[in-house]
């Protein structure tokens, strides 16, 4: 007769311990794979917006409905290496932060090194609820399910532009939007979650087009980071 013999409990502690330390070794490894798999995705989709919006500036007529000068600019100051200047406002308790308008784009930068830019189109990267208080700062009161104009002058660019990327202009194209932003972390203290796909240029430099990411506060542009090109460092 055969006697069968299991684990000891010493033994299946020690397995257990084991399994224990490779956790904790493995499991962060493989969330830092994620996390940077959803960055990579993020970037590659604002090159992806940023080209084609470059091929819709290569039609005489997109580029004169993009380049139409404001007569009272909407600008925002960013800092150098991508991320925007923020302020904070509270609402019967709730408090939000989130991107500082400019009131006057000649006035003086608040760093130097700053930079001034404005919104020229704007849709949303997924579908996210809305608030009812348009007032109230934890609120996103509105949705762009497909490229709209920050500004009426701006039409003619954004049809170029939905032409480029194979998008109707009023309705996104079947089940599968093409401009999916995964990536909604955030490290500046916002605390809106980041779900808009801005175009936006440089007053200082109007050649230099950019992508940024933004939340939508207040229904306004309400931009966060830089995506491409030279992305903010919580993309790399």
């Amino acid at each position: 007769m055969r006697k069968n013999k299991g684990f000891t409990l010493t033994e299946l502690i020690v397995v257990l311990a084991i399994i224990a330390v490779l956790g904790t070794i493995i499991v962060p490894s493989i969330l830092g794979y994620v996390e940077l798999s959803k960055k990579k995705a993020t970037v590659e989709n604002g090159r992806t917006i940023y080209m084609s919006a470059m091929l819709a500036l290569t039609d005489e007529d997109a580029y004169e409905s993009f380049y139409t000068p404001q007569s009272s600019w909407v600008a925002y100051e960013a800092t150098a290496d991508g991320r925007v200047i923020n302020t904070t406002t509270e609402y019967k308790g709730v408090s939000s932060t989130y991107s500082e308008r400019v009131g006057n784009v000649n006035s003086p930068l608040k760093a130097e090194g700053n930079y001034r830019f404005t919104v020229v189109a704007r849709v949303d990267g997924y579908a996210h609820s809305t608030g009812s208080d348009w007032k109230n700062p934890s609120h996103i009161t509105h949705v762009f399910r497909t490229w709209d104009y920050s500004d009426k002058r701006y039409t003619t660019f954004v049809k170029r532009l939905c032409a480029e990327l194979d998008m109707k202009v009023g309705q996104q194209k079947g089940d599968n939007f093409q401009v999916k932003m995964p990536y909604t972390k955030r490290d500046d203290g916002g605390t809106l979650p980041l779900v808009r796909w801005l175009i936006c240029y440089r007053l200082d430099d109007p050649s230099q087009v950019e992508i940024w990411a933004g939340d939508g506060y207040k229904c306004e542009n309400g931009p966060a980071y830089r995506v491409y090109p030279n992305p903010a460092s919580n993309y790399t």
